[in-house]
């Protein structure tokens, strides 16, 4: 895969049923049986529904109150057994694990792409087994959609384009699944641009900054618009 060769010390380990410990198994099939108790959110009343929702949001904050502690422990391991830990234990398998993840991918961005792109990928496997229930599904793709945008970036600053341009694609397809968050949206086109940039596709990269400007401006960022109209008028000027 050509992301995964931009930073080759990020790269998830060869995995095997026998490099597990197993301990998950269980309490995979106790979620499992929950789940299925629970009735789907389309059989239930605008009550019923409220207070699923209501339970949700509470459960959603313990989660990120949790969750630095869990990843804290999760990265004082060795990379390979973090990504193992990230697929196969439940415990790690939480909205609020997933979000500090990504929290800490982009805040080593540009300070340590190799950290940045191994942080995100971790933040990958963990969405990977996000609950899907109550339309949490788009949630769930617009945070892979930024796990990859952070992906790419790292790419970019290895120089490694095609798979800058992979990881594009990738984001691309978990936004179109996604919430339509327009914040996130503007950033995925100044992540574009950086691509258009690289390749000397100036005047695209313009157009897309320009894109990303006005998204900025529809949610009220004005700091964020001016920051990339600013990018886009040296994109232009020869």
């Amino acid at each position: 895969m050509k992301v995964e060769l931009a930073v080759a010390s990020t790269l998830p380990p060869d995995r095997s049923p026998e490099s597990s410990s197993g301990a998950g198994g269980d309490a995979d099939e106790q979620s499992t049986e929950a789940t299925e108790r629970e009735p789907p959110a389309s059989d239930l009343g605008e009550s019923q529904l409220l207070e699923r929702l209501a339970r949700a949001e509470a459960e959603l904050e313990r989660e990120r109150a949790q969750a630095p502690a869990l990843c804290d422990e999760l990265l004082s391991v060795s990379p390979r057994l973090q990504m193992q830990r990230a697929e196969r234990d439940p415990i790690l398998h939480t909205w609020g694990v997933c979000e500090d993840l990504l929290r800490r991918s982009v805040a080593v961005e540009e300070s340590d792409p190799d950290a940045c792109a191994r942080l995100a990928f971790l933040a990958l496997a963990v969405a990977a087994h996000l609950d899907g229930d109550i339309g949490s599904t788009p949630i769930a793709k617009d945070l892979e959609a930024r796990a990859w945008a952070c992906v790419g970036g790292s790419c970019l600053r290895f120089g490694n384009l095609p798979g800058a341009e992979e990881a594009l694609r990738e984001a691309a397809e978990h936004l179109g699944h996604g919430t339509g968050d327009l914040l996130l949206e503007a950033r995925l086109l100044e992540f574009e641009a950086s691509v258009r940039r690289t390749q000397g596709q100036l005047r695209e990269a313009a157009v897309l900054l320009k894109q990303a400007e006005l998204r900025y401006r529809e949610i009220n960022e004005p700091d964020l618009a001016a920051r990339v109209r600013a990018e886009r008028e040296k994109a232009l000027t020869p």
